[in-house]
């Protein structure tokens, strides 16, 4: 069996309760359907093509798991845990560690252009590096994967700011661990990044 495990960290998508910042410009029913197709879109492109890798997904809130199953079938689910988004992000990556994965990546959903082929490119790398991190455009990582916990890496972070990738980069420095770089994407985050999906 593959011991490559791919977690992707999906929120439902209610109105008020996602994408908050977008939500200021387009108002938050529109912002949830665009979260919610963004997400549909992932789930999409990034399908394993022949068992590269199992997925898995991360949801929340736990009390929405029937919407869940639902609106995204045939998938695995597991209830996030955690307070802040690194413990949720730590959390998840030590659920798959533990439970069979030999190597572990996990990204959020709200990343358009982010394909299976990203994903396999991870894993591929992760043979010869402690840790893959893809940067975002907004200072921020899309994905972060490891063959081991690394709980360092999710703590004492500023989390939603531009400084997020170069404070990881700084604390795996500091750990002397291995790690390689992805592409830079982006995600969806505001009315900018939006404009960008549609140019």
């Amino acid at each position: 069996m593959n011991n490559n495990f791919y977690g992707i960290m999906i929120k439902y998508p209610e109105p008020g309760m996602v994408k908050t910042r977008l939500a200021r410009d387009i108002g938050p029913q529109k912002a949830a359907l665009i979260s919610r197709q963004i997400t549909e879109r992932v789930m999409k492109q990034t399908m394993p093509f022949s068992g590269e890798y199992g997925r898995l997904v991360f949801y929340d809130p736990p009390e929405r798991i029937q919407e869940f199953v639902a609106w995204l079938q045939n998938e695995k689910f597991i209830s996030q845990k955690g307070g802040d988004v690194g413990e949720r992000m730590d959390n998840a990556i030590r659920h798959l560690l533990e439970n069979g994965a030999g190597k572990a990546v996990i990204t959020g959903a709200d990343i358009p252009d982010l394909t299976s082929e990203i994903i396999i490119q991870a894993f591929d790398i992760l043979d010869g590096s402690d840790v893959v991190i893809g940067p975002a455009h907004d200072g921020g990582y899309y994905l972060i994967g490891m063959k081991f916990p690394l709980p360092e890496l999710f703590c004492n972070i500023t989390w939603s700011t531009s400084d997020v990738f170069a404070e990881t980069i700084r604390t795996l420095k500091h750990l002397g661990k291995s790690y390689s770089v992805l592409p830079l994407l982006s995600d969806l985050d505001t009315i900018e990044d939006l404009d960008n999906i549609v140019k």
